[in-house]
């Protein structure tokens, strides 16, 4: 079953959006949404593995965070 979300942006961001008013900007937050699902995923199976302290997997997760972005 389908979930509705409101997103709220600063006015900057907005005006650059309505730039692009070709682009579905749902599917964006979307497709940025289930990145970050996916990189929750893979953080909690190598958390659950390992003796790093809490403050080692926040590390992590900005670091995994940043790499997913640059592929994206």
């Amino acid at each position: 079953m389908p979930h509705n979300m409101t997103v709220t942006v600063e006015d900057p961001l907005w005006e650059e959006m309505q730039k692009h008013k070709d682009i579905r900007w749902s599917a964006v937050m979307k497709g940025a949404a289930e990145e970050k699902i996916k990189a929750l995923a893979v953080l909690e199976r190598l958390t659950k593995k390992t003796k790093l302290s809490e403050k080692e997997i926040e590390k992590l997760a900005v670091k995994l965070g940043k790499e997913i972005t640059k592929r994206g």
